[in-house]
């Protein structure tokens, strides 16, 4: 099925490429993964990161991430808790998934944090349709401010290898009557890419995004697979 428009169009795995592989000069990091033989359905991620040298600081930060996954191969229903100590929090994600509904819901709710400074920071749900061609989906904060529903939404049409979506997400603190008419609010994107399922198999993505009426940005993403394969002579 069609992803969500963060995913799509390559905007997450962009992210996480940064965030996971470059660090801040004078850092050192490490990253550990447990996952027990006896139930592959469950893992533990841990990252610790702390300063080269004494006149970057002594701080210690990490993060840890205990995921469950109902079924091994479908990582769309699973429920996961994650720990932060750079920023003191608890949160509780949960998505499932019916694919012969071709309908899901998802939720994130911060257990902890240190400042809740706006609604989406106690609660924020969400439900989404995905097919072959179309993905459509919305958010929700429980305990809105105001009379803003949804909180954010996105539609994702796919044909072939061109991909094209609009996506709602307002800004931070926007006091606009009519959020909806705001062009600051919306960001648009169009893609051509080949796909890949497995992680073990080639892909790429170019997109083009018109965000907040202010950005053009374009990127481009590709996953690289090198195998070997030898053959003893005995």
């Amino acid at each position: 099925s069609v992803p969500a428009y963060e995913l799509m169009f390559g905007k997450l795995p962009l992210r996480n490429l940064f965030e996971d592989y470059f660090d801040n000069a004078g850092t050192i990091s490490s990253r550990i993964m447990l996952k027990p033989l006896e139930d592959p359905h469950v893992d533990l991620v841990a990252n610790v990161s702390a300063a080269g040298d004494k006149a970057s600081g002594t701080e210690v930060k990490g993060d840890a991430l205990f995921r469950w996954q109902k079924y091994l191969y479908d990582p769309h229903t699973f429920v996961d808790v994650q720990v932060s100590t750079s920023e003191p929090m608890l949160k509780l994600r949960s998505c499932a998934y019916f694919p012969e509904y071709r309908l899901g819901a998802f939720g994130t709710i911060p257990l902890l944090m240190g400042n809740r400074l706006s609604s989406e920071d106690y609660a924020v749900l969400g439900v989404r349709y995905g097919s072959e061609n179309l993905s459509i989906g919305a958010s929700f904060v429980p305990l809105p401010e105001s009379a803003e529903v949804p909180y954010g939404a996105w539609l994702v049409g796919r044909k072939g290898s061109l991909c094209a979506g609009a996506q709602y997400k307002p800004l931070s603190g926007n006091k606009h009557p009519m959020p909806y008419t705001d062009p600051k609010n919306w960001n648009y994107a169009i893609s051509y890419g080949v796909a890949s399922t497995s992680p073990l198999s080639p892909s790429f993505n170019f997109s083009l995004e018109l965000a907040r009426n202010t950005q053009l940005i374009a990127s481009f993403y590709q996953h690289l697979v090198v195998q070997r394969r030898d053959k003893k002579p005995f």
